[in-house]
C-alpha cells in the first residue's frame, strides 16, 4: 500500500498527489511541478531500500545515467534525490496505458505488432549503447502515449529495478529482482548477466505479442523463473500451425537459453524482425496468430 502520508508533500519543487502505481519497491504518484504546473510522474523507493548505503549509492548513480539517456521512446527523467528519508526519481507522466493493459484486448499481427517492436527495440539498443541495462524489459514497462491519430511508444523503468545484493537473481524464497514470466534463464540462476539478458527478455515480449500467451508460467514465481531454464520453449507452430516459420526461427533464437545463441543486440532482433515480414505476403503478415483460448 502507497505512503499516504507523502501526498500533499513538496519534493525538491514537486507537489505530491495520488498515487497511480504501486510495485515491489515503491510506488509511483502524480505530481505537479510547483514553479511552471506541468504534471509529472514521481517514483519513491520504500524507506528501507534508501537504509541500505550500497543500494541508494547505486540508486543515485543509475538515476543520474537516466537523465543523460536522452531518446524518443525512452521516458524523460528530470529530477531525482533523496528526501526524509525516501529515494525519489521525477520523469515524464505518460498519459495512456501499458502494454501489459493493452495486450489484455487487442490482438497482434505480425504487422501491427512491428509498430511496438521497432520503437522498444530502438530504446534497448540505445540503453545498452550508453552501457546501461534494463534489467525488467516487460509489458508493463512499456507505455503507449494517445498523440493524434496513433500511440507513442515509450520504455520506462531503465536500470532502477535492483534490490541490494541480490541482482538479477533467485533465491530458495524465490525471485527476488525482475519478473519471473520475462527473466532469462542466466538471471534465474544467478550467474552472471549482461545486455543479452534484456534480449531475452525481448524475445518473451515479441512470444506474446505474436502468440497471445507466455512461453512459460508456472504455478509459482519459482517455478516460473525456473522453467525458463529447464524446460524447451514451446514451439509457435505447435500452437498455431499456420505461424510463420521465419518467426519462428526467429522466436527460437531469441529465447535460446545460451546466450552466445541468441541475437546479441537489439538492432539485430529488429532486422531480422522486419526481414522476415517483408519477406510476407499481405495476407499473412496481417493474421493474427493468437492461440484459441483454452476452454
Amino acid at each position: 500500500m502507497a505512503d499516504q502520508q507523502l501526498i500533499g508533500q513538496t519534493i525538491n519543487g514537486y507537489v505530491v498527489g495520488e498515487t497511480i502505481g504501486t510495485g515491489g519497491m515503491g510506488w509511483v504518484y502524480r505530481g505537479t511541478d510547483a514553479e511552471t504546473q506541468a504534471p509529472v510522474a514521481i517514483k519513491v523507493m520504500q524507506p528501507s531500500f534508501a537504509q541500505d548505503a550500497s543500494f541508494r549509492t547505486r540508486f543515485l548513480r543509475e538515476a543520474e545515467l537516466m537523465i543523460a539517456l536522452r531518446h524518443p521512446h525512452i521516458v524523460p527523467v528530470y529530477s531525482y534525490g533523496e528526501w526524509s528519508g525516501y529515494l525519489y526519481i521525477v520523469m515524464h507522466l505518460v498519459r495512456g496505458p501499458s502494454l501489459e493493459r493493452i495486450i489484455l484486448h487487442h490482438r497482434f499481427t505480425p504487422l501491427t505488432a512491428w509498430q511496438i517492436i521497432r520503437p522498444v527495440t530502438d530504446a534497448l539498443g540505445f540503453g545498452h549503447g550508453h552501457q546501461v541495462l534494463h534489467r525488467d524489459l516487460k509489458t508493463a514497462n512499456i507505455l503507449l502515449e494517445r498523440r493524434g491519430e496513433g500511440n507513442h511508444v515509450y520504455l520506462t523503468d531503465f536500470g532502477l529495478g535492483k534490490r541490494p545484493g541480490q541482482d538479477m537473481t533467485i533465491t530458495a524464497s524465490g525471485v527476488s529482482v525482475g519478473t519471473p514470466e520475462y527473466m532469462a534463464p542466466e538471471v534465474a540462476m544467478g550467474t552472471r548477466a549482461d545486455h543479452r539478458a534484456d534480449l531475452y527478455s525481448m524475445g518473451v515480449i515479441l512470444y506474446e505479442l505474436l502468440l497471445g500467451r507466455l512461453p512459460f508460467q508456472g504455478k509459482n514465481a519459482q517455478m516460473t523463473a525456473l522453467a525458463h531454464v529447464d524446460e524447451p520453449v514451446p514451439r509457435p507452430r505447435l500452437i498455431h500451425p499456420q505461424f510463420p516459420r521465419r518467426l519462428e526461427a526467429l522466436l527460437l533464437r531469441a529465447l535460446d537459453k545460451d546466450p552466445a545463441k541468441r541475437f546479441q543486440a537489439a538492432d539485430e532482433i529488429q532486422r531480422a524482425y522486419y526481414d522476415a515480414v517483408k519477406l510476407m505476403d499481405n495476407d499473412t503478415r496481417r493474421t493474427c496468430y493468437w492461440a484459441p483460448p483454452v476452454s
